[in-house]
């Protein structure tokens, strides 16, 4: 599997495009991460709570969707996005299940550091919880892409 998708100049456009994806990505990634305040530190967080209480009290929601458990997944989805272009637009002659684990090391090092700077930052905390989910985002990611590049590569066949 160590052939391209794509070549050529469909291959360069491809990855000029990935990597000013990538990059736009970090953007987002960064604006939400060193925000002065957490991201649900507004109404929009009081109403989900809200949601969630109530859903407990009138039985309808599980036990085990908290508002903690909410924020554990959005970290998760956070990072998967990240995992997955770098699958795609790194080491393409490198056995991919070294790729997956160059990208979650890297993921957990990034979120480390993230967490570690927000500890430092007046209204925020850092979580190692939050590394984990992190690093779990960019697993995921990694592996949906190697997926997704090995039924393409098939598929060309």
């Amino acid at each position: 599997m160590s052939g391209a998708v794509l070549s050529g100049r469909s291959g360069r456009v491809f990855r000029a495009a990935g990597w000013a994806l990538f990059a736009l990505y970090c953007a987002a990634v960064a604006t939400i991460v060193f925000a002065p305040q957490h991201v649900d530190d507004n109404e929009a967080g009081s109403r989900l709570a809200s949601l969630l209480d109530t859903g407990h009290a009138q039985g309808w929601l599980p036990g085990f969707i908290t508002y903690a458990s909410i924020e554990q997944l959005s970290n998760v989805i956070m990072f998967a996005p990240g995992g997955f272009l770098l699958m795609l637009l790194l080491f393409s002659r490198t056995r991919p299940w070294r790729r997956v684990g160059v990208i979650t090391l890297s993921a957990v090092a990034v979120s480390a550091g993230i967490e570690l700077i927000q500890t430092a930052m007046p209204e925020r905390t850092g979580d190692p919880i939050d590394v984990l989910m992190n690093g779990t985002g960019a697993f995921v990611g990694s592996l949906f892409a190697w997926g997704i590049r090995a039924f393409l590569m098939r598929w060309r066949q």
